[in-house]
């Protein structure tokens, strides 16, 4: 409507701006009678004095009050939210600034989670914890899908090594499902102890054997792990900081009630893919870095497995994708803009020797 078409409603006479001719009384919802208000409030609190419950909020309340009431209509979470708000039940979330730096420079999230395909799964190491009358570093390894069906998992681990993460993805890709590509860190126990260019590490090939591309998020960024980076967060504020743990063997009781709740609370259910995957498989592995300045020179370069690459000074700042194609030993550097993938930069890419003769079955395969 034109602002003249407005201001000839508003001054046509016979207009009674007090009027009401909503259809409902006034103070009160169009829709949801004072009944969802009672259940919503009990449900609140029953959740509130769960010890096994560790969400409490609008979805949470959605999940359970579709379980007790399957067959009436389920409300909103905006209005289960609304109804938490009038009753003085709700607590405003602290948000930051979201200043979009990762669009502006080119960060390829389309290709990633479109291009590449399947179902993203990331994995990270939460970090070292302690508990009260012990010295020993507690530590867990968490998963996280960012994309429905929704998952987020944690597992107790014995150290932040190799032989634990590949036990526990393992296990994982067997319990829940298979991604096809597995986005983690560039810790040791991923990357390996880089004792020699261009090196294949137990963990890729691993993942590999297991038909998952490895994918190595840009260094000393958590942005580009932001969806692993908030689970974290999520387990430190609903699990982890919200007891007094005394043993290890509280600690793993509570965390399969901690699982259990969150998988309620996200309504995970398996893809129908987890049952087979028969997709043309090439081994290849994926580095996402940031295109840094030389030290000398005006050009750019990024740094991948030991190895300097040198880059077109028109990219310095900006996120690339690095696609190592190992049966092809090249490298192609990757940039997305407005959902475009293009090829910049190939070079040969040969394959450590002493990493080369422990993978004959992924090159021959």
């Amino acid at each position: 409507m034109s602002w003249q078409f407005i201001i000839d409603w508003t001054q046509a006479p016979g207009q009674d701006f007090e009027k009401d001719d909503r259809g409902w009384e006034k103070g009160r919802r169009r829709k949801w009678d004072e009944m969802l208000d009672k259940r919503i409030e009990a449900i609140r609190k029953e959740l509130e004095n769960d010890p096994d419950q560790y969400y409490i909020g609008p979805t949470a309340i959605q999940v359970e009050y579709h379980r007790r009431y399957p067959e009436e209509e389920l409300p909103p979470v905006r209005t289960i939210g609304q109804v938490l708000k009038d009753l003085n039940l709700s607590t405003p979330l602290k948000t930051g600034r979201n200043k979009g730096a990762a669009k502006y420079l080119c960060y390829p999230e389309w290709t990633i989670y479109e291009k590449l395909g399947e179902r993203v799964l990331e994995a990270d190491f939460v970090g070292e914890k302690f508990i009260t009358g012990q010295s020993v570093p507690i530590h867990f390894l968490g998963y996280t899908f960012k994309k429905k069906p929704r998952l987020r998992h944690f597992m107790r681990v014995k150290g932040e090594t190799t032989d634990e993460f590949i036990r526990c993805s393992a296990w994982f890709f067997e319990q829940f499902e298979k991604p096809g590509v597995m986005k983690i860190d560039n810790a040791m126990a991923m990357i390996g102890g880089r004792r020699g260019k261009r090196a294949l590490s137990r963990t890729m090939m691993f993942l590999l054997r297991q038909r998952v591309y490895p994918m190595f998020a840009v260094p000393r960024q958590p942005f580009s792990q932001a969806s692993m980076e908030g689970s974290n967060s999520v387990f430190g504020r609903k699990f982890w900081n919200q007891f007094e743990f005394g043993s290890v063997d509280e600690i793993d009781q509570r965390l399969v009630s901690f699982n259990d709740c969150t998988r309620r609370y996200l309504r995970y259910e398996p893809p129908e893919s987890k049952k087979g995957n028969r997709r043309e498989f090439a081994p290849k592995i994926y580095f996402l870095r940031q295109v840094q300045q030389a030290e000398k020179g005006s050009y750019g370069n990024v740094h991948i497995l030991g190895e300097t690459i040198e880059m077109p000074t028109e990219y310095v700042k900006f996120y690339v994708l690095g696609e190592w194609n190992l049966r092809d030993e090249n490298l192609m550097i990757r940039f997305e803009e407005d959902k475009q993938s293009t090829v910049i930069r190939e070079v040969n890419f040969p394959i450590n020797e002493r990493s080369k003769t422990k993978c004959s079955d992924l090159l021959n395969g």
